[in-house]
């Protein structure tokens, strides 16, 4: 019986590209430090994955916030399910939107505790702002973590607002059934406290501020040259939700 493929890091040729700019020598040392720290990323994950874990188990984790106590969500998940419907489990049962990036840390590299924004880390689809290639959380699955060495794991929602949580491995049923829950997993079956407002109500001086802050900026050039041509600028948020970007419409 064949093992169980362990998730891979898709880094298209950025290996290949790294290593044309050493040898041009175009800021080789810090290339190269970039490199050591991938090898390091990729290793310290190789050393977290398993194959041994049940695909067909349901795994309970208790998802404590630290921004407000005691609020907490206990979630059920397959094991064939991915961190990426962790995560969005989570902010679902917060009331939140996903409308942010998202992201879950180790705790202990090594026996040495991290920070909740470590580098070791994997990251929603779409996160690029590393220097090297990340895990993205939709490749990999539950059940692909040793959950003896790592039972617990920080969890960021939004890098701006910082939401930020424990998350702990409570129990692997071995057992369980479809018909055991009410729902179709992964879901909340437990919890505790109620999550604050994800986007509270700004008072005058907030708003009057924020509103300063979306002003066209006078200092860009390329905006006084648009300006000049009869272009019209305007604020609005982007197609993706999230961030308000300049838009140049006629």
């Amino acid at each position: 019986m064949s093992k169980r493929k362990i998730p891979q890091i898709q880094e298209g040729d950025f290996q290949k590209v790294i290593k044309q700019a050493i040898k041009a020598n175009r800021h080789k040392d810090y290339l190269m430090k970039v490199l050591a720290d991938y090898d390091q990323y990729q290793q310290v994950f190789k050393d977290t994955f398993t194959d041994k874990n049940s695909l067909q188990a349901v795994y309970i984790f208790r998802a404590t916030y630290q921004n407000k106590k005691p609020v907490w969500r206990e979630i059920a998940i397959w094991g064939n399910q991915t961190f990426c419907d962790l995560a969005e489990t989570i902010i679902e049962w917060m009331d939140w939107d996903n409308d942010h990036m998202h992201g879950f840390s180790m705790e202990h590299v090594d026996g040495k505790p991290q920070l909740r924004y470590t580098q070791f880390s994997m990251y929603a689809p779409g996160w690029e702002d590393d220097p090297h290639p990340t895990f993205k959380t939709d490749q990999i699955r539950i059940a692909d973590i040793n959950y003896q060495k790592h039972p617990k794991w920080g969890f960021v929602f939004d890098f701006g607002d910082g939401h930020e949580f424990d998350i702990e491995i409570k129990k692997i049923d071995q057992k369980a059934l479809r018909k055991d829950f009410d729902e179709f997993l992964p879901t909340c079956i437990d919890q505790r406290g109620v999550a604050p407002i994800q986007y509270p109500p700004l008072d005058d001086e907030e708003e009057e501020n924020e509103l300063k802050d979306w002003e066209y900026d006078d200092n860009c050039p390329m905006c006084q040259v648009l300006k000049k041509s009869g272009e019209k600028l305007q604020w609005f948020p982007d197609e993706d939700g999230g961030s308000k970007s300049k838009k140049i419409i006629n």
